[in-house]
């Protein structure tokens, strides 16, 4: 015998050598029938395969679609376009949106999944869901420039597939995909089989393996009617009894591993099943809003770009390629919980990205009104319609629409036109202007057109600590380092129309008090002082200090 020929032969013999596993599984084969592969419909029946494609379909249903088109660097929303409606509200068909866009995904699993594109002179008219199993396609054998026919049962003659949506499965051609029986069928099909060892089981009673043994030689008659009765016994819908004769009896079979390990295989192949369609077990059994949060990312969000594409392939004209696409609203699927979500608009407020109306636009709450953004510090606002800075400590507005500045440099803010009127140098120079940095001569400002104030009288007497009335100052809510602050706030309280009367002075000119209400945290009426050499000249600041009880 050649060498080749032994060790065939003692091959065929261990293939031969039969253990109590081997057993178990071909009587598991035989009971379901083989390894054969099972249908689309037959997986759906395995709760996990059916929760899995009803969670992914629901979600990738109830997504918005919107239209938008690109101009230049902005980008605008189009709200009143019939093809927006059709993907959302009603389709034209007895199916509405979410029923067509549902059936859609789920028979995407089934390999691919078609959505006809109803077309007349003026447009779209409805979008109409074709069932899978009245789709067959007819490719061309030409590899590289890929082409089909559609045909639909029923109806006469082809159709082209740019007249539907086409959502295929790990396709290869565009117009065919894969299914998940077809990509894995030995699992599913492992799952099927218990399933119906399962219901085998319950049918035939729940009764015990076994087999019947007689001391005597049985006659064919006897045989017949022994069997007869055996179906009864383990039919669940006929009488469960069955008499043996004399000297014949009932011989339990043993537990098998595979009936003992039946329920953790199941739980381990219907974790494997979820895994398949890109979901954790736990997204299916009341996971937290992370964890569902995650599945929409891994299992979702793919299958919902594959419908931007082609919705954007079918729907759009060639022209409105280059500047319009559609794009599914996700933001509403990754909000996650309130508690995060409301960290991250915090985060977008003050990174000043987002205004607060666009926050109660995303949580379906009413908008305020609100065009400002804030532009840092809690005390600027800029209004990116008007071009105007406002600053709420001040009450003042300036404009800088037609303007450039140099960062390197401070604004010189006009109180009286509410402009800004230059830039000077941040270096303790020459600083003109409501700024207290620097100063002119004697460190008067001129800057304001309607008065004169020395740094020294804010600085080395209103809010220097010790003196005379700082305390009432610092009482209010200044500090000895705000006095760009204080005179901003005379500045704003200054109004000659106040003054109730003018005193003469000996050597000349005249003097004057004007009230006016100061403070940071509080607000406080504070009498001014004044003076001036003549009704043309500008009046220079003198002194401040509080009315008491006021």
């Amino acid at each position: 015998m050649a060498f080749w020929n032994r060790k065939r032969k003692k091959e065929e013999t261990r293939e031969n050598i039969i253990d109590e596993n081997s057993v178990d599984a071909a009587l598991l084969s035989a009971l379901v029938g083989g390894d054969a592969a099972i249908t689309f419909e037959q997986a759906l029946q395995i709760p996990a395969v059916a929760a899995s494609i009803d969670f992914i379909s629901s979600i990738c249903a109830r997504v918005p679609v919107k239209l938008y088109r690109e101009n230049g660097e902005d980008t605008e929303e189009i709200t009143d376009d019939s093809r927006v409606a059709l993907l959302n509200d009603e389709t034209g068909d007895l199916l509405n949106a979410y029923q067509m866009k549902k059936a859609w995904v789920t028979d995407y699993f089934d390999g691919q999944g078609y959505i006809y594109i109803d077309r007349d002179r003026r447009g779209i008219k409805s979008l109409r869901y074709v069932e899978k199993q009245y789709i067959s396609v007819n490719k061309y054998t030409n590899p590289v420039f890929k082409d089909a026919d559609v045909y639909v049962s029923g109806l006469d003659g082809s159709f082209y597939p740019f007249e539907f949506l086409r959502l295929c499965r790990n396709t290869k051609d565009g117009v065919t995909g894969v299914s998940i029986t077809d990509s894995n069928s030995q699992l599913l099909a492992l799952y099927y089989a218990t399933l119906k060892f399962e219901r085998k089981q319950m049918k035939t009673g729940g009764g015990k393996k076994g087999f019947l043994t007689s001391e005597t030689r049985l006659s064919k008659e006897v045989i017949e009617d022994m069997r007869s009765a055996w179906r009864r016994v383990f039919t669940d819908d006929q009488e469960n009894m069955m008499v043996l004769n004399k000297g014949t009896g009932f011989q339990e079979a043993s537990a098998t591993p595979t009936e003992l390990q039946l329920n953790e295989n199941k739980r381990t192949n219907a974790n494997d099943i979820t895994l398949l369609f890109l979901l954790s077990p736990k997204a299916l059994q009341g996971a937290s809003d992370d964890e569902i949060v995650s599945a929409i990312k891994t299992a979702c969000i793919p299958i919902i770009e594959q419908m931007e594409a082609a919705f954007n392939a079918g729907l759009l004209l060639e022209s409105e390629k280059r500047s319009m696409y559609f794009s599914c609203d996700t933001s509403t699927l990754e909000r996650g919980d309130i508690l995060k979500r409301y960290q991250a608009y915090e985060i977008a407020i003050k990174s000043h990205f987002m205004q607060a109306d666009e926050i109660r636009y995303k949580e379906d709450m009413k908008p305020l009104g609100l065009d400002w953004i804030e532009l840092g510090l809690d005390s600027v606002l800029y209004n990116p319609e008007t071009k105007e800075i406002y600053t709420p400590n001040t009450n003042q507005t300036a404009t800088v629409e037609g303007r450039s500045f140099d960062v390197s440099k401070k604004p010189v803010f006009d109180p009286q036109t509410h402009q800004i009127i230059d830039n000077v140098p941040d270096d303790g120079g020459d600083s003109s202007g409501g700024d207290l940095t620097g100063g002119g001569e004697s460190g008067i400002i001129t800057t304001d057109t309607r008065f004169d104030m020395d740094t020294a009288k804010i600085e080395r007497f209103l809010l220097l600590p010790g003196a005379k009335h700082s305390k009432e100052f610092f009482d209010v809510g200044y500090t000895p380092n705000d006095g760009q602050k204080l005179y901003d706030d005379i500045s704003k309280g200054f109004d000659m129309s106040k003054v109730p009367s003018f005193t003469p002075k000996p050597n000349g000119g005249e003097s004057f008090s004007m009230e006016m209400r100061l403070g940071v945290t509080k607000k406080r009426t504070f009498r001014t002082a004044w003076e001036r050499k003549d009704a043309d000249s500008k009046p220079k600041f003198v002194s401040a200090y509080r009315i008491k009880g006021k």
